[in-house]
């Protein structure tokens, strides 16, 4: 009987350690680029590779990333999912389609929680709507 236990548990652990289907991407470290928001367009999220992307540095609890034209940094907590941006700073250049710009920042401004699922990064405003939806990137394999 202990066996079968042990062997349950063993199976458990392992289901867990496998993440149900997510990438194993986690927050911290990963670069997430934008899949969906509201407002901003599918061709201008994809314009450009790095364009809408956040990546959280864990060593010093720091977000640094881009919208489609400036950069965008700042310092975030963590507690659960529970996620606080604060009060991020953005490289201030004029470009084209800053309505985009102006959208994600606002979301950005209004994250309070946050779920990976699924390779999928959610963020959340207080009242539980979803703000957006990310992506891991994937780095291209070096030969």
């Amino acid at each position: 009987m202990k066996k079968m236990f042990f062997a349950v548990a063993a199976l458990l652990l392992a289901m867990t350690a496998c993440d149900g289907g997510k990438t194993g991407a986690t927050l911290e470290g990963t670069t997430w680029k934008l899949s969906k928001m509201e407002g901003i367009p599918a061709e201008a999220i994809s314009a450009e590779a790095d364009f809408f992307t956040l990546m959280f540095d864990a060593a010093d609890t720091l977000l640094s990333g881009r919208t489609n034209c400036n950069r965008i940094f700042g310092k975030y907590q963590l507690d659960g999912d529970k996620l606080d941006l604060g009060n991020l700073g953005m490289t201030r250049m004029a470009c084209p389609d800053l309505q985009y710009e102006i959208r994600f920042a606002k979301a950005l401004s209004e994250v309070e929680r946050y779920e990976i699922s699924k390779s999928t990064l959610k963020l959340y405003a207080g009242d539980g709507k979803l703000l957006a939806e990310f992506r891991p990137v994937v780095e291209p394999e070096k030969r």
